[in-house]
């Protein structure tokens, strides 16, 4: 029967520890244990082509993988010509497997594809993460990326889920794209912001400590907000442009950050808190740009 472009390996019956055993087919077996593996569909070589058809594989990720020593070399038919086996096809289904299902790295691959293709090894059980600790992996590890001078724009989801741990594929069962990514990481720092300034505001003794003095109420939430700003920035440039779901994202954050700040200076939080986010985010410009920013400065 002809492979179809779908995933062949199987979950065998379990073994003595009731885990389940990577079973395939005897002809892919045997290519791999051979080295070149040289059989095909129905024993015939299979094209680089067809290979990446079959597999969804990019052929560079195929050489890629070549070079790592995942795949057996395959048969040199002519002068830059390749012929490819069943072989190859099952190992680029499972690597694929191991990568999005099992979130194993590439090194952790290598060390257990030979035996999981002869059926010696049990399949490792599916990544755990589905919970949320997963998720604040990503928000924490996009957060700090975004935050980085070339910016939301420059970081690739590889990137994300490197820095989090994760395969790239378990992003997306998380956040459906890049930029449900980017939404969820500003509505972590507003909450994050808001939890902070009401610690701060307990710490020095209560809304009273501040209820006369916005002006430290000030300097107190643009301690807080400092390392926020990257992302608040990124997601005001965006609501500028026009970016309709960034305007709706930016007045829910600011309004959940007017009534944190304002809070403890008023009983309508908003307007106060408002007056609040102002001084506290020319308070952070001046301590980004310096003390002799004025001296320095050419009016523009």
């Amino acid at each position: 029967m002809p492979l179809r472009a779908t995933r062949q390996v199987r979950q065998g019956r379990p073994d003595r520890g009731g885990r389940p055993v990577a079973t395939l087919p005897g002809a892919v077996r045997a290519g791999v244990g051979g080295g070149a593996g040289t059989g095909g569909l129905n024993g015939a070589p299979i094209p680089l082509g067809r290979l990446v058809a079959l597999s969804g594989v990019p052929p560079s990720t195929v050489h890629h993988y070549r070079r790592l020593g995942l795949l057996p070399e395959p048969k040199l038919t002519r002068p830059g010509r390749f012929a490819y086996s069943e072989a190859h096809l099952q190992a680029l289904h499972l690597i694929r497997e191991l990568r999005e299902e099992r979130a194993m790295g590439l090194d952790q691959i290598k060390a257990v594809l030979p035996d999981l293709m002869e059926g010696r090894h049990p399949l490792p059980p599916v990544a755990a993460d589905c919970g949320e600790e997963p998720q604040k992996r990503l928000i924490d590890a996009a957060f700090r990326l975004f935050s980085e001078p070339k910016g939301y724009a420059s970081v690739t989801v590889s990137e994300i889920a490197a820095a989090a741990g994760v395969a790239k594929g378990s992003v997306y069962r998380h956040f459906s794209s890049k930029e449900a990514l980017f939404t969820a990481v500003v509505e972590s720092l507003c909450q994050d912001t808001a939890q902070r300034f009401a610690l701060a505001v307990a710490d020095l003794g209560g809304p009273e400590g501040l209820a006369h003095d916005p002006g430290k109420a000030a300097v107190v939430f643009g301690q807080l907000i400092t390392r926020a700003m990257p992302i608040l920035l990124e997601l005001g440039a965006r609501a500028a442009r026009g970016d309709f779901p960034s305007q709706i994202v930016a007045a829910r954050v600011l309004r959940t950050l007017a009534e944190a700040a304002g809070r403890p200076l008023s009983d309508d939080p908003v307007p106060a808190g408002l007056e609040v986010i102002e001084t506290a985010f020319a308070t952070v410009l001046q301590w980004a740009v310096g003390p002799d920013w004025a001296l320095r400065g050419t009016p523009v």
